[in-house]
């Protein structure tokens, strides 16, 4: 019987990798969470998570995972659905790109989930948390996704399969047929990525349920094989397999499988970007350039023209496959749109997850500066992609000729410009008080940071309940951002 090699490095890389974690693995482990908190409860009432709660009642069991929010008790797999819906709708949580890029927070509201059920320490969360994201890593590292025409759902969804079975303690056999059953199962299409809008002029909803549903797709495999299920022999080196399609070579699989050597301790955890503002990580340089150059130009009613010079990547994200980047007309062409982007920053001064509402994406005076006053061009000087910060530079020229420069920096939270600890606490802050109240999130605050030494996570859990939880869910649909 031919083997599958990716198959036997990823089950042995989750079974014998130690979860004892140092002292910079453990603080990436917990700004990992304290991120992905601040992320998930400031957009508890975005649509797609008030929808994800409509379906949460299905699933209602006495002694579950907690949705966050309501305070409702579910199915694990239904918690690790539910709760990373909203981490996903505002482009806001965390990124990693290599070969390929994604989102490793994705797999932290399902290890949550799966770790409260089971009554795991917090410490154990950390590890399991470190050790998924280090599969993520990797993987990303070396699949280039795209080829296959498949989204990073599929790589967090092995990923946090690795790190789900080492919770539950499965045997190394049933670690192998949970990856199994994971992979075979959860062949995402990139089609969610197509830029294609609806009827509202939005992008697909179900961006915002994709890595989620990846992440309950791991635990429901790991509980299948605790359950004595079994998956496919080859499910990565099969004809039929995951890695069929997407063109991996000989050596970068032979480099992949050695990368995943359970002797090493967890670096991947510490080498994630975070985002300082609710855009894509390819907008953050380019806020950070518009907030500096508006800074320097005084009146904004003075503005005669405004000049961005941006990678070469950006300007094909958030430029050439926008159908109309310089017309938005909705909240996701409006922060998927770089002049947009650029424009908000500069009028508004600030840029938040109110920033792109309805009501001042049509904002007249938005079209007439957008429309008329500022060009985009993309720079060969500025490119380099990820590695530099998805550089922009901003250029504001006001009516008596003076020019106010935003330089092309990394932005806040790029691994060359990273966060301090005090940043991410800001984040959850701004993000949580809003829903919770300064006491609370004071509260979370040192409720994660302390997670090692929590016997259990109900504590923390019972934390992320409002007093009155149906009312996100009662809000009419016009009232969430």
């Amino acid at each position: 019987m031919k083997n599958d090699r990716l198959l036997d490095a990823l089950a042995a890389f989750s079974h014998k990798a130690s979860t004892r974690l140092d002292t910079t693995a453990e603080r990436s482990a917990k700004v990992a969470v304290m991120d992905t908190l601040a992320v998930a409860l400031g957009a508890l009432s975005h649509p797609a998570a008030r929808a994800a709660r409509r379906y949460a009642k299905h699933s209602r069991v006495s002694e579950g995972a907690t949705i966050w929010g309501t305070g409702m008790r579910v199915t694990a797999e239904t918690a690790a659905l539910v709760n990373g819906v909203p981490l996903r709708a505002y482009d806001y949580n965390d990124l990693y790109i290599g070969k390929g890029g994604g989102h490793p927070s994705d797999m932290v509201p399902g290890l949550l989930a799966l770790a409260q059920w089971r009554k795991a320490s917090g410490r154990d969360l950390l590890g399991a948390i470190a050790l998924g994201y280090e599969a993520s890593v990797q993987l990303f590292d070396f699949l280039r996704l795209r080829n296959g025409g498949l989204d990073y759902p599929n790589i967090i969804a092995i990923a946090c399969t690795c790190a789900a079975a080492r919770l539950l303690g499965l045997s190394l056999e049933q670690t192998r047929e949970a990856l199994s059953m994971t992979v075979i199962s959860h062949f995402a299409s990139y089609e969610v990525e197509s830029n294609d809008l609806n009827s509202r002029g939005d992008l697909t909803m179900w961006k915002r349920f994709n890595g989620s549903d990846a992440v309950r797709q791991s635990v429901y495999a790991c509980l299948l094989a605790e359950a004595g299920a079994e998956g496919v022999v080859r499910p990565f080196e099969g004809v039929h397999g995951f890695l069929a399609n997407l063109n991996v070579s000989a050596a970068d699989l032979e480099s992949l499988c050695k990368q995943l050597d359970p002797s090493r301790p967890f670096e991947g955890v510490s080498r994630i970007t975070f985002k300082r503002w609710p855009v894509g990580s390819r907008g953050q340089s380019a806020i950070q350039a518009a907030l500096q150059a508006r800074a320097g130009i005084g009146d904004v009613s003075n503005i005669q023209s405004i000049h961005v010079l941006t990678d070469d990547d950006v300007y094909d994200h958030l430029v050439t496959q926008r159908s109309d980047p310089w017309n938005p007309i909705s909240r996701e062409t409006a922060d998927h749109s770089l002049p947009c982007i650029v424009a908000t920053a500069i009028l508004d001064g600030e840029v938040g997850v109110e920033t792109f509402d309805s009501e001042r994406v049509l904002d007249p005076a938005r079209r007439t500066l957008l429309n008329e006053r500022l060009t985009v061009e993309a720079s060969s000087d500025l490119s380099g992609g990820m590695s530099r910060g998805f550089l922009t530079r901003v250029e504001i020229t006001d009516k008596s000729g003076k020019v106010a420069v935003g330089e092309a920096k990394a932005p806040p939270g790029h691994i060359l410009n990273p966060f301090r600890d005090a940043d991410f606490e800001e984040k959850l802050r701004d993000n949580v008080v809003p829903h919770f109240g300064e006491k609370r999130a004071e509260e979370i605050i040192q409720a994660v940071w302390s997670l090692q030494n929590q016997a259990d996570l109900d504590g923390l859990c019972a934390l992320l309940t409002l007093e009155q939880g149906g009312a996100i869910d009662d809000q009419v649909a016009g009232a969430a951002r």
